[in-house]
């Protein structure tokens, strides 16, 4: 059966995408084969000057639906009790956006107050109850874990705070911990004012935001920023170093609470591919995959020994996550590479420009 793309097809697209309503993609041949495809993979977008997308795909990353962002996103939580999943806009950024990815449909749109903005990254509580985003006070950088209630019309009903400036992403462990990546930089918009006295660090506070344990890395001028963990106790960070252009640190590095910090190696000349950037972390039980978009790059270590095993192109490599064994990962070329370990990949192209983070439906 081949699917018609008619004028008044088109008209109904543009009507459901003004309605804040996701359009079903279309090149895959009968809308019943469509609708055999189930969402397993959420990230942000970019079709081109102002076009900003969150795209809900298979768990292959081809396409099933796609909404309008206000703007550029960055990183997606997701709710599997609830069906929803929220966008979170580029840094310094002004909204929020909640969406049913079962359906493709508009939730709401929180806009961030005149004296804040979002940092890019959130995280639902393990019950789906809670939505934690990462966000900072204009004038200061004062990091602020804003607490929204998701069986309440995600109203705003506490803010954690008192653990430094900058944080960029949270994720939950499966004690119901927080983690914060606090990034340690005073900026405005996107400069940063304060390089010379930055103070990142890996910060661990209860759902209540008391304050469990805050770590750093020996280098200052490493900006801790993306964060993953394995599933059970080990946190992996990111980092971006704000330190000498021809100084190439380790930027990634792996903690448990209670311990210091554990770098993972790899040669400078290595680490210059990077382009002094991780976006993207995941791990499974043998490996840890991390990309860098500015490196066009990405890289496979044992998660054993700490070593670099394997370094590969890709083009704008973006976001990496785990299903099962193996790692998908995306590309804003629309690239989808598949690997389990170092040594063997395969790809496909979704035909999606891919931005900097992919998330997983479980």
């Amino acid at each position: 059966m081949q699917l018609m793309v008619t004028d008044k097809t088109r008209r109904n697209l543009l009507k459901a995408a003004l309605l804040g309503m996701a359009a079903p993609v279309l090149p895959f041949g009968c809308a019943s084969n469509r609708a055999l495809r189930e969402p397993g993979l959420i990230g942000c977008s970019i079709h081109g000057r102002d076009d900003f997308q969150v795209t809900i795909a298979d768990e292959f990353g081809q396409p099933i639906y796609r909404l309008p962002l206000p703007a550029r996103g960055h990183g997606v939580a997701i709710a599997p009790q609830l069906g929803h999943a929220a966008a979170f806009a580029r840094r310094p950024g002004e909204f929020l956006m909640v969406f049913d990815y079962t359906k493709g449909t508009l939730v709401q749109t929180i806009k961030a107050s005149n004296r804040r903005h979002f940092y890019g990254h959130g995280v639902y509580s393990n019950d789906g109850h809670w939505l934690y985003a990462t966000e900072g006070e204009r004038a200061t950088s004062r990091g602020i874990i804003g607490v929204y209630d998701a069986r309440n019309q995600y109203q705003k009903v506490d803010e954690l705070t008192g653990f430094g400036i900058g944080p960029h992403e949270v994720i939950i462990m499966q004690d119901g911990t927080l983690v914060v990546g606090v990034g340690g930089v005073h900026t405005d918009g996107r400069t940063p004012l304060n390089l010379s006295t930055m103070e990142p660090s890996l910060t661990y506070l209860s759902p209540e935001g008391e304050l469990l344990d805050q770590v750093g890395l020996a280098d200052h001028h490493l900006s801790i920023r993306h964060l993953a963990h394995d599933g059970n106790k080990t946190v992996l960070c990111g980092q971006q170093y704000r330190g000498k252009p021809e100084a190439y640190p380790s930027l990634l590095a792996m903690h448990q609470r209670g311990q210091p910090m554990i770098p993972l190696h790899a040669e400078p000349e290595q680490w210059a591919r990077f382009n002094h950037y991780i976006a993207s972390i995941a791990a499974t039980n043998d490996w840890i995959l991390a990309t860098s978009p500015r490196g066009n790059c990405y890289g496979i270590w044992s998660k054993h020994s700490g070593e670099l095993v394997e370094l590969l192109p890709l083009p704008d490599a973006s976001g990496v996550v785990t299903n099962g064994r193996e790692f998908r990962v995306s590309s804003g070329s629309g690239k989808v590479i598949f690997q389990s370990q170092p040594g063997g990949k395969r790809q496909i192209n979704s035909n999606i420009p891919w931005d900097n983070h992919w998330s997983a439906i479980h």
